[in-house]
């Protein structure tokens, strides 16, 4: 299926934003968010949020600074 990966267009074999993340290797990543479609998913959920075609996922990033 084709989804878009933080604006750019890829194409997965995963069913599951918890397995796209793992695939990715962001998963145990701390100071994340992940939304998709403009929904910020909780990390409780990303194993059952099923992904569907189409979908924008965009991953944010926390960074320390001042």
């Amino acid at each position: 299926m084709e989804i878009k990966f933080n604006g750019e267009k890829l194409s997965v074999q995963v069913n599951n934003l918890g397995q796209l993340l793992s695939e990715k290797d962001l998963f145990e990543k701390t100071g994340i968010a992940v939304a998709i479609n403009s929904s910020v998913m909780s990390k409780s959920k990303w194993n059952e949020t099923l992904l569907q075609e189409n979908d924008e996922i965009l991953i944010i990033t926390a960074a320390a600074g001042g």
